[in-house]
């Protein structure tokens, strides 16, 4: 490998177009080229990056000098991509979730682990200084033994209608809350009881909340809407908390810290996640893609085992199931 990791994106949508120009950023990466299924969006990607544009990530993926991909496909397009890449020997960083199922996600694993490509999920969370910093403020020896969690996540329905289904509030939305659960409180989900709603016709749960409990005797509560009004301000908001029996951490995300006050109301923005600043993508989405850099350059391990990524997909599968069955389900694994 070069003193530059040589990296390709596949998948132009929200999040790949953010990879795209990260890495043309980048001082210790090379975007070589870019894919897409729409060979227009392919197009006005390369000619912003300098890289080459692909509608085929098979071809992409058969460039001698490519070293690594990230996959920024939908959920149910992950497993083509990934097990292609793995084949081709190319270190992979793949959007969250790993895959929208648990049999897919093993598949993946099984297919990565067979290559001995490196292969790290893009869990952002592990980049928000915020919920860092709530990881090691609920370390055992400050926190104590945990009792309870709870955390919330709520978006607008405009992105409900925009995915169809093409996802699902929890892979799209949960995964985050439950890979950081399972995370900070250091122990895994092992049973789920949860129920949903469906009223607004977008293809899509407009809301789901559940009981879980952790391996540790540990128990959490999860609110997921995305039911909300389009004009939500920043178009989510997000908190977590755990309760231990020496002290309590509470993260609320519910606001940026900046607010534009118009007469048609209050709106804000990002300034943590993917914020464009002078001219560049920054934030936690920034600082995962520099750590696959040169995490990957350097042979150093991700911050994330990919092992520990696959341990929310089941818990995902659990949820969905109880949701449709209104009965507890056991996560298996």
């Amino acid at each position: 490998m070069t003193d530059k990791l040589k990296v390709g994106v596949i998948g132009l949508g929200f999040f790949g177009n953010r990879h795209a120009r990260a890495y043309a950023d980048h001082p210790a990466a090379e975007l070589i080229a870019v894919c897409d299924s729409d060979p227009a969006r392919a197009q006005i990607v390369a000619q912003a990056t300098g890289a080459r544009d692909f509608s085929d990530l098979h071809a992409l993926l058969q460039l001698r000098d490519l070293d690594a991909v990230s996959i920024c496909l939908p959920d149910r397009l992950h497993e083509e991509a990934a097990v292609a890449a793995a084949e081709a020997g190319k270190a992979i960083l793949l959007e969250k979730p790993l895959a929208h199922d648990n049999y897919t996600a093993r598949r993946i694993v099984a297919a990565v682990e067979k290559s001995g490509v490196r292969f790290m999920v893009g869990h952002i969370l592990r980049f928000d200084p915020r919920y860092v910093h709530t990881f090691h403020a609920a370390a055992p020896e400050r926190l104590g033994m945990p009792i309870h969690l709870r955390a919330e996540r709520n978006g607008v329905r405009a992105t409900a209608s925009r995915l169809g289904s093409s996802s699902s509030i929890l892979f799209y939305m949960g995964v985050h809350d439950i890979d950081a659960m399972q995370w900070i409180a250091r122990s895994r989900i092992n049973r789920v009881y949860a129920q949903k709603v469906e009223r607004l016709g977008t293809g899509n749960e407009d809301a789901l909340c559940a009981v879980v409990n952790f391996e540790n005797g540990a128990i959490g509560t999860i609110d997921y809407s995305w039911a909300w009004p389009d004009g939500l301000m920043n178009g989510f908001r997000s908190s977590l908390e755990i309760v231990g029996t020496k002290s309590a951490v509470y993260l609320d995300c519910s606001d940026q810290g900046f607010y534009v006050v118009e007469q048609g109301g209050t709106s804000g923005g990002d300034t943590h996640l993917w914020p464009e600043i002078n001219g560049r993508i920054t934030g936690a989405l920034a600082d995962e893609l520099d750590h696959f850099v040169k995490a990957t350059l350097s042979g150093a391990p991700y911050v994330q085992h990919h092992r520990e990524a696959l341990d929310a997909i089941p818990v995902l599968d659990a949820l969905a199931e109880s949701a449709q069955t209104a009965v507890p389900v056991d996560v298996l694994r």
